[in-house]
């Protein structure tokens, strides 16, 4: 159970307080507030279940599950997609009602917390209601005001707004896991396309997913980046970025369009409102300067790019040792059909450095995965942030590990981030998704049904 950190004011009133979201998707859910303006509008409710859990005593560990399920029927029995709720760490439940007024939306979320205590413990009339509105504070952290009932409903009313619906959120679509309650599977799984190609007798698996790109200052998500998952086919080795620089370049050249083509399939079967502004599309430098691939990759991407809407960035990989000169001549080439262009680079700050006036507006730098503390990472992160802007300008950081380590990085200087579909697996999950897409998952009905779940972290 967590601390109950509420303090009150001089005049007595209860003061705000504030929330850390103990769920590894937790800025995707900060997210989707945002974008929709909920929390803004006075439609986002969470209910502390402290009370409960004190009367139900050591049954808590055996009801919890039978808790949140009657919360998540209940909820579903009186409102329709856009509406939505989930649990909130392990003592702590969040409904979004944005078809309500912020009056309706509190009284019924105040009746459902009556009707599950006299479900489970007896009548609460007695209790305070542990009733508060959500504000949006932080990547991770929710700023949470009382609710007095009696003081509530003087403030001014606002009314409804119209949102997407967030599909799978409370539905069908929703699992549960051991020990968890209801999640949000549409916010957690990258759907991946796959193939398989191979050269000189060496084959490797290709999975490809969209992970959401965020711009750090305002934590918003503003595009997609086409992220490979490259697999040994011989032994499912998944292949690490310095083992991608080593690889032959045919291979590497089949590996970057097969990514790109399958990327493009995926960001195509997103709503229109899905997709956000930018997609963030990578190959190597060996890859950019095959006349025939830049070619063929320039053209795909700039008709989807034009069917869809998008802006370009296209992102060189595999820079560390290439001379500037040579790096300006391909940057030359490829930004006629782009936004812009930034350079993936490994994190020796020597070789950010020799990226200045090659062209580029900005640095791309794969996170190490080394284990950190936040002073740590934000001192090691900060350093990073200063050689790339003094070289290019934004700093671009993808392979994170968790959410929080994004957060870290926003107050670190880090202009851009994302996180690896792979980094939201275990190795070994990872690998078995490789291998099993590629396999044929894809082209099967269940492949299909997954196919359609996809994921919806904005």
């Amino acid at each position: 159970m967590s601390q109950d950190i509420l303090s009150t004011g001089q005049d007595g009133a209860a003061e705000p307080e504030r929330l850390l979201l103990q769920r590894e998707d937790a800025v995707m859910i900060i997210e989707r507030l945002r974008e929709t303006r909920v929390s803004a509008q006075g439609h986002a409710f969470l209910l502390k279940l402290d009370a409960l859990i004190v009367r139900l005593g050591s049954k808590w560990d055996v009801k919890s599950e039978l808790v949140y399920e009657h919360l998540k029927t209940g909820f579903e029995r009186r409102f329709q997609e856009p509406n939505w709720c989930l649990r909130i760490n392990d003592d702590a439940w969040l409904a979004i009602i944005p078809t309500e007024g912020s009056r309706r939306g509190a009284l019924s979320v105040t009746e459902m917390w009556r009707d599950l205590g006299n479900f489970f413990v007896g009548d609460v009339s007695e209790l305070p209601v542990p009733l508060y509105e959500v504000q949006v504070e932080d990547v991770d952290r929710f700023l949470l005001n009382p609710i007095d009932l009696k003081t509530w409903f003087d403030r001014p009313e606002a009314g409804p707004e119209r949102v997407k619906p967030i599909t799978g959120a409370t539905t069908g679509e929703a699992v549960r896991t051991p020990g968890q309650g209801p999640q949000m599977t549409n916010i957690q799984r990258p759907v991946m396309v796959a193939a398989t190609v191979t050269l000189a007798n060496r084959t490797l698996r290709i999975a490809s997913s969209n992970e959401p790109l965020f711009e750090m200052k305002k934590m918003v998500m503003i595009g997609h980046r086409l992220e490979p998952m490259v697999v040994e086919a011989s032994d499912n080795t998944l292949l690490d970025r310095k083992a991608l620089a080593n690889m032959d370049w045919g291979l590497r050249e089949l590996v970057d369009i097969t990514n790109i083509e399958q990327g493009l399939k995926i960001l195509r079967m997103r709503e229109a409102d899905q997709r956000k502004m930018l997609m963030v599309v990578p190959a190597a430098f060996s890859t950019f300067a095959s006349q025939r691939a830049r070619q063929k990759i320039t053209h795909e991407v700039a008709k989807a790019a034009s069917d869809m809407g998008l802006k370009v960035l296209f992102e060189v990989r595999g820079l560390d040792g290439v001379p500037p000169h040579r790096v300006l001549e391909i940057v030359s080439l490829i930004k006629p059909f782009c936004m812009t262009v930034v350079g993936h680079v490994s994190s020796d700050r020597k070789i950010i450095a020799a990226l200045a006036k090659c062209g580029l507006s900005g640095v791309c730098i794969e996170y190490d995965g080394v284990k950190r503390d936040d002073d740590a990472l934000s001192e090691y992160l900060g350093q990073l942030a200063a050689a790339a802007k003094q070289a290019a300008g934004a700093c671009m950081v993808q392979g994170f590990d968790s959410y929080r380590q994004m957060a870290v990085a926003r107050l670190a200087g880090i202009t851009h981030a994302s996180m690896k579909a792979a980094a939201m697996m275990s190795p070994r999950g990872a690998v078995a998704t490789a291998k099993t897409v590629a396999e044929g998952l894809t082209v099967t009905p269940e492949g299909r049904a997954a196919l359609s779940a996809l994921e919806r972290p904005e």
